[in-house]
């Protein structure tokens, strides 16, 4: 009688066990990963939280945890070096350079970084006292400018604009909170903190209101010289009167930057699936936490605002999931290894 109930049991379990391997969900693997994002201070934090959210409460076996972080470089460093399974808050410029080992990662190329979702585009928005005087980027050379964290692309990129265009600005690298105080107490002319194309980030809305603030842009000249240096740097032209809270702001030229979440190639093809399905079929949930994102698209935008040559590859799960709905992926994003 034993026996046969001991017969009956290991035939239970094997049934079971088998049915695990024909559906793939029974028995499947809890994966654990560490997701880079920006500083704990920064409005942007809220998306990522928002973005972990979604891909924690999918049917997906896979736990992410945020961990905070400098941003951009800071984030592709950490990626590259293993740290951090996927990141948010990349701009595919800063991404295209490690790719290619250039710029701000001279001598570091690195092949498998890859493109997982859109967030939106942004600038790089450099906000002044509006009774300053100060009207374009050439205008702060000689005075104290703070263009944010240390590790940040918006900071590094301002620092590489400061040198080729020669404005020899006195830059106050800072935490966001630190440099708002010293904006506040005039310690520095002005800071730079990116912004969605027509409104102003929300650490800035407050500021506004007690001090007005401009919004000032690079002449062409400076474009220019900017470009023939860093030609995948994209500028978008800030008409007069449409950033929400400066309506009587001018028309400027502003660095401009598509953002979102990069992996490596190293992240396998089902688990960066999962990450995209979760994001992409619960964009409304992650809006509500980060309204920032509404109305872009968080696959087709990337095809459609990146130049070529300033492109990564695509994530293959990524490419896995336009395939199954009928997305179609331009050549040149296409990952080598969804090409074998």
């Amino acid at each position: 009688m034993k026996n046969n109930r001991l017969n009956g049991l290991v035939f239970v379990f094997i049934f079971l066990l088998m049915l695990g391997f024909l559906t793939g969900n029974v028995f499947a693997q809890t994966v654990y990963l560490n997701m880079g994002s920006t500083s704990s201070t920064s409005g942007l934090y809220a998306w990522c939280v928002g973005t972990a959210s979604v891909i924690n409460k999918a049917d997906n076996n896979i736990i992410t945890t945020v961990i905070e972080s400098g941003a951009a470089l800071d984030n592709l460093r950490r990626v590259k070096e293993g740290l951090f399974d996927f990141a948010l808050c990349v701009d595919s410029a800063s991404a295209m350079q490690l790719h290619k080992g250039i710029s701000n990662f001279e001598g570091e190329e690195w092949e498998p970084i890859r493109w997982l979702f859109l967030r939106n585009a942004i600038v790089n928005r450099l906000h002044v006292r509006a009774d300053s005087g100060i009207k374009t980027f050439r205008d702060l050379g000689g005075k104290r400018f703070s263009p944010g964290i240390p590790g940040s692309s918006g900071t590094t990129n301002f620092i590489n604009f400061d040198k080729a265009v020669g404005s020899g600005i006195d830059i106050v690298p800072a935490t966001l909170g630190d440099a708002l105080d010293s904006f506040s107490q005039g310690r520095v002319v002005g800071v730079l903190k990116s912004s969605g194309l027509t409104a102003l980030d929300a650490a800035l809305i407050e500021i506004n209101m007690r001090t007005p603030l401009a919004a000032i842009g690079y002449s062409e000249e400076d474009i220019e010289i900017i470009r023939a240096e860093y030609p995948y740097i994209l500028f978008f032209e800030t008409p007069a009167g449409s950033i929400l809270e400066l309506e009587n702001n001018p028309t400027v030229m502003e660095e401009g930057q598509v953002v979102g979440a990069i992996a490596s190639s190293n992240l396998p093809e089902d688990v960066g699936y999962e990450i995209v399905k979760a994001y992409v079929e619960n964009f409304d949930e992650v809006a509500a936490a980060y309204p920032g994102i509404i109305g872009w698209d968080p696959i087709t935008d990337y095809f459609k605002l990146v130049a070529p040559g300033g492109e990564i590859p695509i994530h293959a799960g990524l490419y896995k999931y336009c395939l199954e709905n009928g997305i179609e992926v331009p050549e040149r994003f296409i990952p080598p290894e969804s090409k074998k």
